[in-house]
């Protein structure tokens, strides 16, 4: 009886240490160009102006579905202003002419969910499990990975955003990784060797992005054809990232930078939609039971603050308290399947319990 209520008090002071992961909200480096043409108090006043709009146009990028900025687009500075935690200004510079600055800008996260939600607006906070890419680009019949000359590689990479949702990790170009695995074998689907070569890296997936771009020399116009595959629990699946319409038309030159730059953000939105937690089939919070072995008391906290990092602290009902498990009443109209996509990158996977409907076991792994 003692063990147990130890446990407990420990269980709830940790309650009280249980915070999102707010990175996603924080905006860093925004800089700012100005005249020094009057009161340097009023030059301050309108690059902080400038810098809140720039970040939550930044923001709300990585949030937000295209199809929802639209809604935003006439969103006051003050309004903006209210959604700001805190900034920091990290480096002024002014001269005679002209005024520099750089402010990082953090964001309540709550004060944003609710702004969000009463517009009926869905935000996408959760970050993915890291990827491997894997850039093949095809041109004038050879193929290139881990060749120097891979710009393909390299225009994505440049594209490629490490503060954005999708994370993606880039082997480099290298002989050691063209022993590894060849673009042939990718292309071919060997499951074996893209399943040896991502457990050298210790990563689960991979993301393909296939690209030929070819010269008609009579019409003296390029031609492009883009694929983009996963490769995860030893499958592949082709997913479609940028409407094929786009590569229908020819152009007079090269467009593999701007298609790498459309691919990159076209992963993000992609993301966000495997990522949407919301059942759109049902307008009712369901009721679910989540089971935590606390027998490993460290774990099922880290198990539970992820869980909350989603579902909220107020959609979380401890019913049991026992020596050895907690168990949750959890309201919730997320989807079991999406909800594990979003606890992949902390390893945790929620696993039915037999003949216990509505039941659910928490396994990391």
């Amino acid at each position: 009886m003692i063990k147990l209520i130890f446990l407990f008090l420990i269980f709830i002071c940790s309650l009280s240490e249980l915070k999102a992961d707010d990175s996603i909200f924080s905006i860093k480096n925004n800089e700012i160009f100005l005249d020094n043409d009057r009161d340097i108090l009023d030059i301050r006043q309108q690059a902080k102006k400038i810098a809140f709009k720039n970040a939550f146009k930044i923001l709300t990028e990585k949030i937000l579905e295209p199809k929802d900025l639209v809604k935003i687009s006439q969103i006051k500075d003050f309004e903006i202003e209210n959604f700001v935690k805190d900034y920091q200004l990290q480096k002024e510079k002014i001269s005679n002419v002209s005024y520099f600055s750089i402010l990082d800008v953090n964001f309540n996260p709550e004060k944003i969910n609710v702004f969000f939600s009463r517009l009926n607006i869905r935000t996408s906070t959760f970050i993915s499990e890291s990827y491997v890419l894997l850039p093949i680009m095809k041109k004038f019949n050879t193929f290139y990975l881990w060749e120097e000359d891979n710009y393909w590689y390299d225009y994505l990479k440049e594209e490629y955003d490490d503060k954005g949702l999708v994370k993606i990790f880039f082997p480099e170009k290298s002989h050691k990784n063209k022993l590894k695995i060849s673009a042939k074998q990718i292309i071919e689907e060997n499951i074996a060797s893209l399943s040896n070569f991502l457990e050298f890296y210790k990563k689960k997936k991979a993301l393909i992005i296939y690209v030929e771009e070819n010269y008609n020399y009579e019409e003296k116009l390029f031609e492009v054809i883009l694929k983009t595959k996963i490769f995860t629990n030893n499958k592949f699946s082709e997913i479609l990232i940028i409407d094929e319409e786009l590569f229908k038309k020819k152009t007079k030159t090269s467009q593999l930078e701007i298609i790498a730059k459309i691919s990159i953000k076209e992963i993000e939105n992609w993301w966000k939609k495997q990522i949407d937690l919301i059942n759109e089939d049902s307008n009712e919070l369901e009721e679910i039971y989540l089971s935590f072995n606390t027998q490993k008391l460290s774990e099922s906290l880290f198990q539970e603050n992820k869980i909350r990092q989603i579902l909220g602290d107020d959609n979380m009902i401890l019913t049991e308290f026992s020596d050895g498990k907690t168990i949750f009443k959890i309201f919730t109209n997320y989807k079991i399947k999406q909800l594990n996509l979003a606890l992949e990158p902390s390893n945790i996977k929620l696993i039915p319990i037999p003949n216990k409907k509505d039941y659910f076991t928490i396994s990391s792994y």
